[in-house]
């Protein structure tokens, strides 16, 4: 009877297990299988430390920035229930290989690693917030399902997203250290990229002490939302988060090495009062979403900084193909245009070369009548006023009144100099008869 009874718990455990795969459990719970003893290992990178800096910009020092971010992350996951969390170092004077990093990670045994970050950029021009992964096995997967949480995190912080990416070596492995030593353990990593220290659009949000901590609240926040935990102390309960659903076995991200298939212009209209130039943009990539434009009026010799793609979904890998944007000219400037369109990966293609334009002449504009101008940006039609690229616009004909007006001062000008002809020609005659006269009695008296 024993021997049977075994038999029979040992096929309930094997069918509960065939029956119930993995991936419905994580759906509703946990979404990477725990240590056999269930308990959830969290291990906190902080990027760099001791002679490795990290970004240096304008009073920012990376490795002091990662260690507040990493203290507070680690504070508040230690507030939830069930979960044990350890951090690599937690002095910024420590020198820790990247290997020793994962090491340490597989020595406590710990379910997924978070490497903490901020970022700069060639040229000072990119901004926004990244998560990269692994690009291999399911380390692959549970990466980018953290990264999806983490990015609408720091989109609820009103961060610019760039997404959850791959990048490989020159030996075809994954290029960060941290995620490539990870795979090897078969540990889940991700590798978090908070904001670009070296670019206004960002700076105001890691400028303070208390926007640092304010960073590692939120990622343990994405932490605690990723494997359905739950705190009394916060009084929040995320056993029920859903996250994006995903096929075991695919690979879900994956690097694009290719610039943009299509980035061409077309001017849209003119508006000569306000000194504007619309210019209508069509750009698509065929492997990731467009996230940055950038154009030029001078023919690509300089470019403005980057601007971000209007109405952008990177999650769900989606960018507008076409839009209109306006360019402000500067007065006596005949604009060549040309337009940077720039992907997820931050690769770009140029536009065609947009010239022929006319050179933009603020005082002469002005002297245009408003009906005729609207009439004119409206219709898109440039006939009534015609532009040379090198001379300028030509001055409009006056209304027909004023040249009647002008008409009759000229004459008047013209009598008044006859008059004063006439004037000098008689008072230089009568000084003549006069003298003539001295001379006639001066004889007589002789």
């Amino acid at each position: 009877m024993g021997k049977s009874f075994r038999w029979i718990m040992i096929f309930a455990v094997l069918s509960f297990v065939f029956l119930f795969p993995a991936e419905e459990v994580y759906a509703t719970g946990f979404s990477y299988p725990l240590d056999t003893d269930g308990e959830l290992v969290i291990v906190i990178d902080p990027g760099h430390g001791g002679n490795n800096l990290g970004a240096d910009y304008n009073g920012f020092l990376e490795k002091e920035m990662n260690m507040v971010v990493a203290n507070a992350m680690k504070e508040e996951l230690e507030k939830y229930e069930d979960v044990t969390v350890y951090m690599t170092h937690t002095s910024t004077d420590t020198d820790m290989s990247i290997q020793a990093r994962a090491d340490f990670a597989a020595s406590v045994n710990a379910d997924f690693v978070f490497c903490l970050h901020f970022n700069m950029s060639p040229g000072n021009i990119l901004f926004g917030s990244e998560v990269w992964v692994s690009a291999f096995g399911d380390e692959n997967r549970q990466g980018y399902r953290f990264g999806c949480v983490q990015m609408e995190t720091m989109a609820d912080m009103g961060l610019y997203i760039r997404g959850v990416k791959t990048r490989f070596n020159d030996r075809g492995r994954d290029y960060y250290g941290i995620l490539r030593y990870c795979e090897e353990y078969d540990i889940p990593a991700a590798l978090i990229e908070h904001c670009h220290i070296d670019h206004e659009t960002d700076v105001g949000f890691c400028d303070s002490e208390e926007d640092l901590v304010r960073f590692g609240v939120a990622d343990a926040t994405s932490v605690a939302k990723f494997f359905g935990l739950s705190s009394q102390t916060l009084g929040v309960d995320y056993s029920d988060y859903e996250l994006i659903e995903l096929e075991p076995g695919a690979l879900y991200v994956q690097a694009d090495t290719t610039d943009p298939d299509i980035c061409t212009i077309e001017e849209a209209y003119t508006d000569l009062e306000r000194s504007i130039i619309g210019i209508t943009l069509t750009a698509y990539d065929y492997d990731s979403p467009m996230l940055y434009y950038s154009y030029s009026i001078d023919g690509g010799i300089t470019y403005t900084p980057y601007l971000a793609w209007p109405n952008v979904d990177v999650m769900a890998r989606y960018s507008p193909d076409t839009f209109t944007f306006e360019i402000e000219v500067p007065e006596g400037v005949s604009p060549v245009v040309l337009v940077k369109a720039v992907n997820q990966y931050d690769r770009y293609t140029e536009s065609n070369l947009l010239d022929g334009l006319p050179v933009f002449v603020k005082p002469v504009a002005e002297l245009l009548p408003t009906e005729e101008l609207s009439d004119t940006v409206s219709d898109g039609d440039d006939s009534a006023i015609q532009a040379s690229p090198s001379a300028g616009f030509h001055a409009p004909e006056k209304p027909e009144e004023e040249n009647k007006e002008r008409n009759f001062f000229g004459f008047l000008m013209v009598c008044f100099f006859i008059a004063c002809i006439l004037f000098m020609a008689l008072f230089i005659s009568n000084i003549i008869i006069a003298g003539r006269k001295r001379q006639r009695r001066k004889r007589h008296k002789k």
